[in-house]
């Protein structure tokens, strides 16, 4: 049976270039690829899942979505409009982001009415949608109380907590040695991402 198209969908202030490693490696085993062309922060959460849901629409759906980071919030945010089989969310800020806070102190754009972090704040996530659709996340940390960084509370992939990439309804959860960035081009990620979007299980 054909397998359908792949959304990849890239993280925070990123663009589709950052998800080429796992783009390579999907069209290599015969999935067609293709990623938004838009930076989401620039129209907020809300316009870009419209954004989204109208492309899948007119793909046909149903289709599968890789997400990293940021961009599990953006598939979550579209599952209720637009026909989507499977997700695959590599380090997902699915409670929030403690990093978030933090850099929301750091860089205040929102007392001059931008504020891109919104969405990633603890908790923030919460009134996002769950489901229908096959969700496998995959985590980066340590398997360890201390993350990769000691500034951020529990094990850690550098910018989000294992704890914060949970998410209930949740097929599979599984925690990866590597850090945020790099899981993208992380062969074992790459290979329980194929696996799951081919037949919604993660082997061992």
């Amino acid at each position: 049976m054909t397998q359908p198209p792949v959304i990849l969908l890239h993280g925070f202030l990123r663009t589709g270039l950052a998800m080429l490693p796992m783009a390579r490696v999907l069209r290599e085993s015969g999935r067609a690829t293709t990623s938004p062309t838009f930076i989401y922060q620039t129209e907020g959460l809300e316009a870009a899942s419209e954004r989204l849901a109208l492309q899948i629409r007119e793909m046909g759906g149903p289709v599968d979505l890789v997400t990293h980071s940021f961009g599990g919030l953006l598939a979550r945010a579209t599952l209720p409009k637009a026909s989507i089989r499977r997700v695959v969310m590599l380090a997902p800020p699915n409670q929030g982001a403690q990093k978030a806070a933090i850099a929301r102190k750091l860089l205040p754009f929102h007392h001059l009415g931008w504020d891109p972090l919104a969405p990633m704040l603890p908790g923030a996530p919460s009134s996002l949608p769950q489901g229908p659709a096959e969700i496998a996340v995959l985590a980066g940390g340590v398997g360890k109380p201390a993350g990769l960084v000691d500034y951020l509370d529990g094990d850690n992939d550098r910018t989000v907590r294992v704890a914060e990439t949970h998410l209930a309804g949740a097929r599979v959860h599984r925690v990866l040695e590597v850090n945020h960035t790099f899981i993208i081009g992380n062969s074992e990620a790459q290979r329980l991402t194929l696996a799951f979007l081919e037949s919604g299980v993660l082997p061992e």
